[in-house]
């Protein structure tokens, strides 16, 4: 075939090939500006909802106690009541020494800006670890190799034992050759030239003063016993020998000891290795990403807590503050009172008043509600027996969690800490003791900015979230946002990333990717 026919061969496959090439792209292209993929305003698609309304259960009763806790550093200065005493609501029950209090409570104002600090700088740790693009998974790790920072003599022969049946070194646990020890039949051992004793196996000869061990060590040529003998040395325990180092080295062939020097020949050192050293990638997996991500939320939910707590803590302290007395919350009958100059110190209550009178609706407090629900606060309650529905106000927040609070989680978050709180029912018509109650409680948390969506719009990739959002030219792009909290199981918060102006697409199908056009949805929830 000639030459001019090879290129023209060639010429023509690049030419079906470019056209192949061509006509996939233009394929690719006419597809993507003739799709189109459906969008919805996230105003449209927000829930709504920011925490600032929780359900839970409840239960009316006239059994009701308030426990009263002394405050951490706080001294006891007179104890207001006695055991058996009436009180109504608003009757003094005991009175703190309150010199120190504007101190106390500058303490307790230093422990929330703590708190706050430590929380801010954890939230912007974690969302710079969202923002983080994780490294590829390595599947073994390079090791350099350990070069010791002297030399070092080994303490232990690294020759091998024998060449052959011949020794190269004998010690303690070598095995003759032949022989059974005794001066008519000595031990032999087939030695190479350069074969050594240790002195531990000498001084085991004569270990036993009535049954000595006779010995010969010798050197062939061709080490084997066929061949000439070169020399021997023959040694028995018979007349005791002097003990010596059980390290020592005898020479066979001189019969005498070796010299250990530190020459060049007897110092092992390593060899320089001139490696280049590996490049390791900087960064995090998306395994490691997403378990500092996890750690990291569960530090800002404990700060969180923590903070909270010393908010209601500083409130009750403020209130106390005023007159230095804590006053009752029900009316009722003090039962117990403990002694102010011997306090419990385990953790049980100093004061108790049982009600006597009146109805009550004991309820819980989701933990993220704690700074947006106050005292004298109105909840809602509705009864599953009779239908009927009353008011009740606040009158006590507990500052501790209930142990078990999944018998007031209702429709709330199972995985947060909820806190016991009393209101006590003006209107008790048609209630009677024990029944249960449906609560509602608004809190005074602004909503109007907040972004719950379905947790099928957002997606994970690598750790980070993200959805499929219209862009100012209609296309198509991923967005990566910042969620935080979970609603009901539901719907995720999205606390950064996304605006309420924006429009995004159901992120699933096979057309959903970056630079598709858009329409507007016709409405509905795009399934």
């Amino acid at each position: 075939m000639s030459k001019k026919k090879i290129i023209i061969i060639v010429v023509s496959i690049i030419v079906v090939i470019a056209l192949v090439v061509g006509g996939i792209f233009a394929y690719r292209w006419y597809q993507s500006e003739n799709t189109t993929i459906e969008v919805q305003s996230v105003s449209d698609l927000n829930w709504g909802y920011s925490g600032n309304e929780m359900s839970s259960y409840g239960e009316v009763t006239n059994d009701l106690s308030q426990d009263v806790y002394l405050l951490d550093n706080q001294t006891v200065k007179e104890v207001l009541v006695t055991e058996g005493q009436t009180v109504s609501v608003g009757d003094p029950l005991i009175s703190y020494d309150m010199t120190l209090s504007n101190l106390q409570l500058e303490m307790k104002q230093l422990d929330i800006d703590t708190d706050t600090s430590k929380l801010e700088a954890a939230q912007k740790e974690l969302e710079k670890l969202k923002k983080t693009t994780p490294i590829p998974e390595t599947s073994t790790t390079p090791s350099t190799p350990a070069v010791p920072d002297t030399p070092t003599v080994p303490d232990t022969p690294e020759v091998a034992e024998k060449t052959g049946d011949a020794y190269n070194y004998i010690s303690l646990n070598a095995v003759p050759n032949k022989g059974s020890g005794t001066v008519n039949d000595p031990y032999v051992f087939l030695c190479t030239p350069d074969c050594y004793v240790l002195g531990e196996y000498l001084n085991s000869l004569s270990e036993d003063a009535t049954n000595p061990k006779f010995v010969v060590f010798e050197i062939h040529q061709n080490n084997t016993f066929d061949g000439e003998l070169i020399t021997s040395w023959s040694i028995s325990g018979a007349n005791g020998l002097p003990q010596m180092a059980e390290d020592s080295k005898w020479a066979v062939s001189t019969q005498s000891q070796i010299e250990d020097t530190m020459d060049d020949e007897s110092v092992v050192t390593e060899p320089e290795v001139s490696t280049p050293e590996p490049e390791v990638p900087q960064g995090y997996t998306a395994k490691e990403l997403a378990k500092l991500i996890s750690d990291k939320e569960k530090e800002i939910r404990e700060l969180d807590l923590s903070k909270r707590k010393a908010e209601l803590e500083l409130e009750e302290m403020k209130k106390i503050a005023e007159n230095g007395t804590v006053t009752a919350t029900v009316n009722g009958v003090v039962k117990k009172v403990g002694d102010k100059d011997n306090p419990p110190t385990d953790g049980s209550a100093f004061l108790t008043v049982s009600s006597s009178e009146g109805l009550y609706v004991k309820g819980a407090l989701s933990e993220l509600m704690l700074n947006d629900v106050s005292v004298g606060q109105n909840v809602y309650a509705n009864s599953w027996e009779s239908g009927m529905s009353f008011e009740a106000t606040i009158t006590e927040i507990s500052t501790y969690p209930e142990e078990n609070s999944n018998a007031w989680s209702g429709d709330g978050n199972p995985n947060v800490s909820y806190y016991p709180y009393t209101a006590y029912i003006e209107d008790t018509d048609g209630l009677k003791n024990g029944e249960s109650v449906e609560l509602t409680m608004s809190s005074n948390e602004d909503s109007s900015n907040s972004i719950y969506l379905e947790k099928a719009y957002v997606r994970k990739e690598d750790g980070k979230s993200y959805v499929w959002k219209a862009d100012k030219n209609d296309r198509l792009v991923k967005q990566y946002v910042v969620t935080g909290k979970t609603l009901w199981g539901q719907a995720v918060e999205i606390v950064s990333g996304l605006s309420l102006d924006d429009r995004i697409a159901f992120p699933y199908g096979k057309n959903v990717k970056e630079g598709v056009k858009v329409k507007e949805s016709s409405g509905g929830m795009m399934y």
